[in-house]
């Protein structure tokens, strides 16, 4: 008999106690074994269970990750990035012509200092130390939950690339770094107005990237509105040479020619149509529920844009938006307005449809510091149904005061709720890079408690050099 218990005696443990797998099957046989696996009483007691040792992953996996994959990566030195801009060679009314012995015109070059802010995240991964000691059904525990945390981290990586916005912050600069829905220029965008995606979308879109000095490499777009374009090609596949093998018929499309070039074709699964919100509360640190949202026409010509999903002829109609309140821990839970009506003369004047917020009666410990605007398709009742909403804005608290209403946000329809949107540009470094002050790492925790404790971080932001040479087209929609 030892003297102690050490981690010497679990060597070899199969999980049935000091009697082996045979030896319960011997046992078994004299019994009913039963098919509970809870309750269990006589046989059943003690029958072996069987759990499959590989894990069915039912979620994403390192494959679904593709911006993070593609872009340069460079290396920071410093928590402000700074980095000079070239944005003309000299003075571009000038003509340079002179006559015989005259000096030329003096020209200079135009230079700017731009600074980027290196933005930090990561996870917090704990086990216990018991879960150390027992046999695991899919590996070592640690390794397992290590992997876990980078995928998910990577996850909210890829996102934030795409829709990431340091200016949601009630005072200052949001944790978010910048994503190309920012970066890119306001002038490099093409509005599909809801129409599927098209090659000549893609063609337009490849002109306006080289209109810029740029070469378009890459395209980075939905798996629905990359399933959308390859349909357009059926009607054309007529006759397909070669003739098809072992019976495999349909395409696959993974690049396009343009006049600009060839680009490849990045379907992402997390670009998505607008996200919807959410039923609860999506953390415990996340701010309070607004107490109301409501909408009102503006009663002026502000050029929104209501002709593009209504018709060119709008007809009088209602919408029901939703709202939550954000921080960098979460959403709230979602608040409803009532039907807010356009009438056909507002629409087609195109007024805004101006929505005011109130904040929680309650603010809390975590106060808000933005709100994500969901927008329903034009309704003849008001819904709380949020499969029915659908993003179309986000912006930043001017007030943190409990039950005080917020500075309006106004709805000019820019944004379509159940669309898409696509990113095409030059995807090199000297166009696009992401700045890492530190790469992807894990650091231990101090251990206080009999569990182990971990960080996974990364340190930095993506940085656009020249922002109009990506462009965005948003508003894409299903065939």
């Amino acid at each position: 008999m030892h003297a102690q218990v050490s981690l010497r005696d679990y060597d070899g443990l199969n999980g049935f106690g000091s009697s082996s797998a045979k030896d319960v099957n011997e046992l078994a046989k004299a019994l009913s074994a039963g098919v509970a696996i809870s309750g269990q009483t006589g046989g059943s007691a003690l029958r072996v269970e069987s759990l499959e040792s590989s894990l069915k992953v039912v979620t994403f996996t390192n494959k679904h990750i593709k911006l993070w994959k593609k872009i340069p990566k460079s290396p920071a030195y410093s928590t402000v990035e700074e980095f000079n801009v070239l944005s003309s060679y000299g003075a571009e009314g000038a003509f340079g012509f002179t006559r015989e012995g005259e000096i030329p015109q003096t020209q200079d070059s135009n230079y700017t200092r731009q600074t980027a802010l290196v933005k930090f995240i990561g996870t917090t991964r704990s086990v216990t130390h018991p879960m150390t000691l027992v046999n695991p059904a899919h590996g070592d525990v640690v390794a397992l939950e290590n992997q876990n945390g980078i995928l998910w981290l990577l996850e909210r990586v890829e996102d934030s690339l795409f829709h990431g916005n340091s200016d949601l912050a009630f005072d200052g600069e949001s944790e978010q770094w910048d994503g190309l829905d920012t970066l890119i220029a306001n002038t490099a965008v093409i509005d599909l107005e809801g129409q599927p995606l098209q090659e000549s979308d893609i063609e337009e879109a490849a002109n306006l990237v080289i209109e810029n000095f740029g070469y378009p490499t890459d395209m980075f777009l939905g798996t629905r509105a990359m399933s959308d374009l390859v349909k357009t090609f059926y009607p054309r596949e007529r006759v397909q040479l070669p003739a098809p093998s072992n019976g495999k018929v349909g395409m696959a499309i993974e690049s396009m020619a343009t006049q600009a070039g060839n680009i490849d074709f990045n379907p992402d699964v997390f670009l998505r149509q607008g996200k919807q919100p959410p039923a609860a509360q999506t953390s415990a640190s996340s701010p309070a529920t607004p107490t109301s949202i409501a909408g009102t026409a503006s009663g002026t010509a502000d050029g929104a844009e209501w002709a593009k999903q209504l018709g060119a002829a709008p007809a009088t109609t209602n919408f029901t938006y939703a709202v939550t309140a954000c921080n960098r821990f979460g959403e709230s839970a979602p608040v409803f307005s009532a039907l807010a009506p356009m009438t056909a003369a507002q629409l087609a004047n195109g007024e805004n449809n101006v929505l005011t917020v109130t904040n929680a009666a309650a603010i809390g410990p975590n106060p808000p510091e933005y709100f994500i605007v969901y927008r329903t398709r034009p309704a003849t009742a008001a819904s709380t149904d949020v499969s029915q909403f659908s993003e179309i804005a986000r912006f930043a608290a001017t007030t943190q005061g409990a039950g005080i209403a917020q500075a309006v946000q106004n709805d000019a329809n820019v944004v379509l709720p159940f669309t898409e949107t696509a990113y095409i540009g030059e995807l090199t470094p000297s166009v696009l890079t992401f700045r890492q002050l530190a790469p992807l790492m894990r650091m231990d925790l101090a251990i206080l408690a009999p569990a182990y404790r971990w960080m996974i971080l990364m340190y930095g932001t993506p940085i656009l050099f020249a922002p109009a040479k990506w462009v965005r087209l948003i508003n894409i929609g299903r065939v």
